[in-house]
């Protein structure tokens, strides 16, 4: 009887303390990518006129940044024109994109260009975002991305 509760005892106690051991997986990271401060470009055309000088961000949820090695960026706007038949204006949707590489901010061009012409209604997605770890690996994080109000 004694070896029966012995037995008994020794399972129960091996269970509950295997049970106790099991590690859990971390919580993935969590990383934030902002211009200017703001993390998604709906905001005004006046702001994002502002803000577009700032460089392209990445913070984890500790607050450690990181730096950006390449991004991309894409511009959506309305462009307007003259039908040189009907001599009617017309609407049709623009785009334009370029890759930046070893760097954090948009060329000069590119800002000179936003400042003169953003306007309600053009969207913005900056993708394509590799940062740096620590460990010297490249991770690709989420777009900042919005409409202009």
């Amino acid at each position: 009887m004694k070896t029966v509760f012995f037995i008994t005892f020794l399972l129960a106690f091996t269970a509950s303390h295997a049970q106790q051991k099991q590690k859990t997986a971390p919580a993935p990271v969590k990383y934030t990518v902002s211009l200017g401060g703001y993390t998604n470009a709906d905001v005004s055309a006046d702001v994002f006129k502002k803000i577009i000088d700032s460089a392209v961000t990445v913070k984890d949820s500790k607050g450690n940044i990181y730096p950006v090695t390449r991004f991309r960026i894409n511009y959506t706007f309305v462009a307007t024109f003259t039908d040189s038949e009907t001599q009617q204006r017309k609407d049709f949707k623009d785009f334009r994109v370029s890759d930046f590489y070893d760097t954090n901010m948009l060329s000069e061009v590119w800002r000179a260009s936003i400042k003169d012409n953003a306007k309600k209604g053009d969207q913005v997605l900056i993708n394509n975002i590799i940062i740096r770890l620590k460990d010297g690996k490249k991770l690709m994080v989420a777009d900042f991305k919005g409409e202009l109000k």
